[in-house]
């Protein structure tokens, strides 16, 4: 049994990899952002975004820090935390030199919202704080119909944490009976599994897509196959590793050369599949996010 091991190590990984590829084509994109708040499910009136992007854009004057407000019809086959980690990557929400980007998301037909919080706010804004703020703000004006008041509260609670104004204390609490669903068992496992994944075929996109040489993810494939060789076993296992993982490699390297970044978009694996990452300009004067991502922190709930 033990001589099989790394086999079924390698397909257990080598399935994740696909099932997170298909997951990934899975998603349906609600579209560009046109600003900071994007209502497709149409529940907001005009005077209503117009407040609630006014306050984003002079919080990210004072604070440099990005936050979209997105309301979504449904989310389909997705979780909510999936989704957002999806759309966050997709938009590019935050400066992508220092990722201080925080995603709202809200899904009607689903009565469920999440706080998905970039990599550069996960000190600052915390999981606890991420989940009091939906507990006490979000969720009683939700159940109540109020959504404008519900993301405009959120918007001034996570403006009050940021800024480290007196007013955060509320939310810093930690209430030991409240369970997050979205820090339970193997969701957050798996989603943290998924971002890894993500997060290295990214990074060998942009390296690939750079260099326009469709062959270096074949000698990259090959250089990895060896290694899981010399680790288990040359002759059947590393044969085996090297032919898949350089047919792999020449494969990837190819679509991302086909797109390499331009320095316009947020370039890497993302786009390949949802067509750029800062989002862009629908209309008016939004010219989109700079570029950030996500690391998977934040709080979900329901209403």
């Amino acid at each position: 049994m033990k001589k099989f091991t790394p086999i079924l190590t390698g397909l257990f990984v080598f399935t994740f990899c696909l099932l997170s590829l298909s997951s990934v084509f899975a998603y349906t994109s609600p579209g560009r952002p046109t600003g900071f708040v994007n209502d497709f499910a149409g529940i907001l009136s005009l005077q209503e975004r117009q407040d609630i992007e006014t306050k984003l854009l002079n919080l990210k004057k004072e604070t440099r820090v990005e936050i979209s407000a997105v309301i979504i019809q449904s989310l389909g086959d997705e979780t909510i935390e999936s989704y957002a980690t999806k759309l966050f990557a997709e938009w590019g929400v935050g400066d992508r030199a220092k990722d201080r980007g925080l995603l709202i998301l809200v899904a009607i037909d689903d009565r469920q919202m999440r706080l998905e919080v970039g990599y550069g706010l996960e000190g600052p804004v915390t999981d606890i704080q991420s989940s009091n703020i939906i507990r006490t703000v979000m969720t009683p004006a939700f159940r109540e119909g109020k959504y404008a008041l519900g993301i405009s509260g959120t918007v001034d609670a996570l403006g009050a944490i940021i800024k480290n104004s007196p007013e955060a204390a509320q939310y810093s609490v930690a209430d030991l009976s409240i369970r997050n669903p979205a820090n339970s068992n193997t969701d957050v496992d798996f989603a943290a599994l998924f971002f890894f994944v993500i997060i290295i075929l990214n990074m060998f996109a942009r390296i690939f897509g750079k260099t326009k040489s469709w062959w270096l993810g074949g000698v990259v494939g090959a250089i990895i196959g060896a290694v899981v060789g010399l680790i288990w076993g040359f002759v059947f296992i590393g044969i085996g590793a090297i032919v898949i993982l350089t047919i792999l490699g020449l494969i990837f390297d190819f679509i991302v050369s086909k797109r390499p970044s331009d320095g316009k978009d947020h370039g890497g694996f993302w786009p390949i599949f949802f067509g750029g990452g800062h989002g862009g300009s629908g209309g008016g004067s939004f010219g989109g996010f700079g570029g950030g991502m996500s690391g998977g922190g934040g709080a979900s709930g329901r209403w």
